[in-house]
């Protein structure tokens, strides 16, 4: 994909979260959490391995002599661990961006953790601007821990905009998107988000007593931002599915072009986010919207570009191109 596309290709890792995934997957139950992120750094480290194996200068293209690569710079990654066993190299080279950019959705300990050490960019939710600040801190924390810059792992909260010519207008519509919503349907996602049964209870009730978000073993992150925001705003389970409808956890505001523009820079200018994962709550006409009338706002507060400055993803997010961890490093003249 990175090859395709010229160097646009991204990789969201997330590890699975229920158990309807595993038996898909040779397992006969779920694996734990915390082993479920174990894995997944085993998986990503192979994965860089291979991405790696090829230096840039591998591909010689040498007509004469008959010879496409050095392979002195193609290299087997032998791995061998409790998960894979991989000998390598890949089969292909290395791609435009070297590895596609890596992103992980999740905000749970061992979530943070997994980002501290491999993520460029994360995708998260909060639903509060003291809850983005505090999560951005501990990243940025545990990223220089792990011995990175923190400056090249981008935050990026999900914000779901509904978009109106007035304040009136915008709640007006998110009301009527709120009426489009199947109510058997979305207890059944709610039910998979908190991997808790909650059918046959009555909507117009509360939440039931719930376990403490580190006991569970689905999307940890998820769990508790939705149980927090129930009690938070005593909400019951119909409009805690309202609430949900549209950003399925994260954020939904409501306003005008310059409300949108005013709470993106907010977020932004107040140490919570470096950017923004935009969920419009319908399509086309939701993303349409967005560009048509939150963007030239951003642009004309200097927060958004107006042309782009480089070709590749990574250029995008401003991250360099990292070289193949079995590059020979460059001699220095004494």
């Amino acid at each position: 994909m990175d090859h395709l596309s010229s160097g646009r290709a991204g990789w969201n890792i997330v590890t699975s979260a229920q158990e309807r995934e595993a038996v898909n997957f040779n397992r006969d139950s779920h694996p734990a959490h915390a082993d479920r992120y174990r894995r997944a750094a085993e998986f990503v480290d192979v994965a860089i391995k291979l991405w790696d194996s090829w230096e840039d200068d591998a591909l010689v293209f040498d007509t004469a002599a008959g010879v496409i690569a050095d392979t002195d710079r193609v290299h087997e990654v032998a791995h061998r661990g409790p998960e894979f066993q991989v000998r390598g190299p890949l089969n292909i080279p290395r791609g435009p961006q070297g590895r596609p950019l890596l992103v992980q959705a999740g905000s749970s300990p061992d979530g943070i953790g997994f980002a501290a050490r491999y993520a460029e960019a994360v995708f998260t939710a909060q639903q509060t601007l003291a809850d983005g600040q505090s999560f951005y801190a501990e990243l940025r924390r545990q990223v220089t821990a792990a011995g990175r810059d923190p400056d090249l792992v981008k935050v990026l909260p999900g914000i779901a905009p509904v978009i109106g010519g007035t304040e009136a207008e915008a709640r007006a519509l998110a009301a009527e998107l709120e009426e489009l919503i199947v109510p058997d349907y979305a207890l059944a996602q709610l039910s998979g988000m908190l991997g808790i049964d909650l059918t046959g209870l009555p909507l117009d009730g509360p939440l039931p007593e719930l376990p403490d978000a580190d006991t569970v073993q689905a999307h940890q992150s998820r769990y508790q931002l939705v149980t927090e925001l129930a009690r938070r705003e005593q909400l019951t389970i119909r409009q805690l599915i309202g609430r949900l409808g549209a950003g399925r956890g994260h954020r939904v505001v409501a306003g005008t072009p310059e409300q949108i523009a005013d709470q993106i820079e907010l977020w932004f200018s107040r140490g919570a986010a470096d950017g923004f994962n935009i969920m419009p709550p319908h399509l086309p006409g939701g993303l349409a919207d967005f560009v048509d009338h939150v963007v030239p706002v951003l642009r004309a507060r200097r927060l958004f570009r107006s042309e782009y400055t480089g070709r590749t993803l990574r250029e995008h997010y401003g991250l360099p191109r990292p070289a193949s961890s079995y590059a020979t490093p460059a001699l220095v003249p004494a």
